[in-house]
């Protein structure tokens, strides 16, 4: 299983990006760990925006999220060796792919600031 994003126009409409925002269900456990250590909702505004914001699912706006994807860059960058624990034992989800799809979500996030979130779970 697999949490796949879309992001979508005005009218509701898949916009069509570069990169593969999809990720493994295995490496949620990782995120929200490292939102615990420093407080932070990093699993919400991962695989729950909506819910985070208050907001229907697919009404979520890019720019509401956008600053605080580098936050969790960066707290998963700092916090790798003691993350690395909550690596899925089934070997299905990689911290490098974490850190690669967190660095793609926010490229296309940053080149596409008016569009919505939807959340595929």
């Amino acid at each position: 299983m697999s949490l796949h994003i879309y992001l979508l126009d005005d009218e509701g409409n898949d916009i069509e990006v570069d990169s593969n925002l999809n990720i493994t269900h295995n490496l949620n456990t990782i995120v929200d760990e490292c939102g615990k250590l420093w407080g932070r909702k990093h699993y919400e505004l991962i695989w729950r925006p909506d819910e985070l914001l208050g907001i229907d699912n697919g009404k979520v706006k890019v720019a509401d999220i956008i600053h605080r994807l580098p936050t969790l860059l960066e707290d998963l960058i700092n916090n790798e060796a003691e993350l690395r624990q909550y690596l899925p034992s089934n070997g299905w989800g990689t911290f490098e792919g974490l850190i690669g799809f967190v660095c793609d979500y926010l490229k296309e996030c940053y080149k596409h600031k008016e569009a919505y979130i939807y959340c595929c779970r």
